[in-house]
């Protein structure tokens, strides 16, 4: 059962410039202080490259997960195709669910901006389980919405900072 949510922005900027900002571990954390935790990319330039794998802890939906992934394709300063799975702790850690997630974020050039795009999902398993998560994530932690908002969150952060009027 699959959650996915795109998102995207535009910025007055080179995309360059775009990527070598987002593209900081620092940065991306920063971008969503309530819910980024950290964000560890293990390769010598703690940047995406095709490969490479990384650790995120975060909150979505109000739920930590510790997320522990890998770039499946990198085109700097275009385009990053992650995925990963995200173990979410419940009840303090005493229930584990692990989701597999991924996305594709994308910087494109167009009539003198850059639009600056997210598309994340979340592949919920069809077990039992996993349908009983999804039908609380969606209905009661109104899952759908707190992606969105954790993704845009992100995007909104970057055109702050490296929007040039």
């Amino acid at each position: 059962m699959l959650i996915r949510q795109k998102v995207e922005i535009t910025i007055k900027n080179k995309t360059e410039e775009i990527w070598n900002f987002a593209a900081d571990p620092k940065n991306w954390t920063a971008s969503n202080t309530l819910e980024h935790k950290g964000l560890k990319i293990f390769n010598k330039n703690n940047r995406p490259e095709t490969g490479a794998n990384f650790h995120q802890k975060e909150l979505v939906a109000g739920i930590f997960a510790d997320l522990k992934g890998h770039f499946l394709y990198v085109e700097k300063p275009k385009i990053v195709v992650w995925t990963g799975i995200a173990a979410y702790k419940l009840l303090g850690g005493l229930i584990t669910i692990r989701i597999p997630e991924g996305g594709t974020a994308t910087i494109t050039q167009k009539n003198g901006s850059v639009r600056l795009a997210h598309d994340v999902f979340m592949n919920f398993p069809e077990s039992i389980v996993g349908k009983i998560m999804y039908w609380c994530f969606i209905n009661l932690l109104n899952g759908q919405k707190a992606v969105f908002d954790h993704a845009n969150r992100e995007l909104v952060y970057f055109k702050k900072q490296l929007d040039k009027n």
